[in-house]
């Protein structure tokens, strides 16, 4: 091929299509996400035992379940500007042994203090994951299968909620609460999850844009099945690293704003809900339960048809107006769930509140990935998806126990949930802007 004609890397991919390589991408960071769905969601079955154990207020209950988030936060701010400036496979890599070593680490815990130190130290290796995996995801597909695929990635996000659900099932109520063990259980599947990332290189997006481009073609040719030379690819303007003021300059500035309302939105309202739900579930309207993990798996189950929903919608409707809508809807049907004055609407809106905001979620990876350039998707994530967002979402359980310490119920509390999520739905349909079709630069 002539050098007038070389081309992107994006257009090498779109050429290449959806490749069994592709698809080994999409399993491996799939298995990734799954793991760390298991791991954070573990500590929100956990909190019954810990208050028993402890005799801890809902404040403290709420410090413990925000110990993760806050090491996110501190892990995808730092973490993520490295993926940018050393690779996003590197940082991947140390980041899964990292969270590894400290969720098995937790089942040392003696204490309050000790196990909210060990649940931030697993949380920052957590915080790098969660900001390079939908990067390294993204930055592997073809642009024509994108955003379906990105929503199929936090498909497997539930499927780290059933196994937290029957890890903590087993140990918790069928092992009378051994949890040193369930924390230790957990822990091995990142290892292995370890293992298989050794079999993804650097994505060829990175490498181009650092001017690698000759070790760019050696992953597209792996990547597409097709012989690619340095040649082949368009030599673009080489930059080391940009900025993180570029985020709020020029036309940038409104696709941060709006990252920051739909991930603070999000984040506060799962993690203020979802890490909440085993503890006060019994208590929500007096409704008489006998077992709360069947309705936790019907809150689990719930999120597969969200996510199967938002995959076919953001490509046939658009990221923008499904993000937003979900948020709204996911938003009324919390504010039900918070005013049942019966069983059915009970369950009917517990079911419907995890299907919007899980699909939700869906929808948002594609979206920010889509906002930003190459050389800046991991920092944006790491500030504005991850940082902004995760910041917030420490403070998700917190104000939810505080609320719950406050008024003796948790109406306060799920209503403060509700409210965040529909406004966030409500500042994505004002300002956001749509990215389906938008090539990725």
């Amino acid at each position: 091929m002539a050098k007038d004609n070389a081309q992107s890397v994006e257009e090498i991919l779109r050429r290449g299509g959806m490749t069994a390589f592709c698809r080994k991408v999409v399993l491996i960071t799939g298995l990734a996400w799954t793991f760390v769905s298991m791991e954070i969601l573990l500590i929100s079955f956990t909190l019954p035992v810990f208050s028993a154990l402890w005799k801890l207020s809902g404040l403290a209950l709420g410090l413990i379940g925000s110990a993760a988030l806050i090491g996110s936060f501190v892990g995808s701010m730092i973490l993520g500007r490295w993926a940018d400036k050393i690779g996003r496979r590197n940082v991947f890599i140390g980041s899964v042994a990292w969270y590894s070593i400290f969720t098995a680490g937790t089942a040392l815990a003696f204490d309050p203090v000790s196990l909210f130190v060990f649940r931030f130290l697993a949380g920052v290796g957590l915080g790098a994951m969660l900001v390079i995996d939908p990067s390294v995801l993204a930055e592997y597909l073809p642009p024509q299968n994108r955003g379906r695929y990105m929503v199929f990635l936090d498909f497997f996000w539930p499927i780290g909620n059933l196994l937290a659900l029957g890890l903590s099932f087993l140990f918790l109520q069928r092992m009378n609460g051994a949890w040193q063990a369930l924390f230790l259980t957990a822990a091995f599947p990142a290892f292995l999850t370890f293992i298989i990332r050794l079999a993804i290189p650097e994505t060829p997006f990175y490498l181009a844009r650092i001017g690698k481009l000759i070790d760019a073609a050696k992953v597209l040719t792996l990547a597409t099945g097709n012989k690619i030379t340095a040649e082949m690819i368009r030599q673009e303007e080489v930059i080391k690293s940009a900025p993180i003021t570029d985020l709020f300059k020029g036309k940038l500035l409104r696709a941060t704003i709006v990252t920051i309302i739909s991930w603070v939105a999000l984040n506060f309202s799962y993690y203020g809900l979802f890490i909440w739900l085993p503890q006060v579930l019994p208590s929500i309207q007096n409704f008489q339960i006998s077992n709360i993990y069947s309705l936790l798996l019907l809150s689990v189950m719930a999120q597969f048809p969200g996510y199967l929903a938002a995959m076919w919608l953001v490509e046939a409707w658009g990221r923008k107006k499904t993000l937003a809508t979900f948020l709204v809807l996911g938003g009324v049907s919390g504010l039900i769930f918070a005013t049942s004055k019966s069983y059915s609407s009970f369950l009917g809106a517990l079911f419907m509140v995890s299907f919007f905001n899980l699909g939700a979620w869906g929808a948002i990876y594609p979206y920010t990935v889509e906002l930003f350039p190459t050389l800046l998707r991991g920092t944006a994530f790491g500030f504005a998806a991850e940082g902004m967002g995760k910041l917030t979402a420490i403070f998700g359980p917190v104000v939810f126990g505080y609320l719950l310490d406050q008024t003796g119920g948790v109406i306060a509390s799920l209503v403060t949930v509700a409210a965040v999520m529909t406004i966030g739905g409500i500042g994505v349909a004002y300002i956001g802007q749509e990215t389906k079709g938008k090539k990725m630069e």
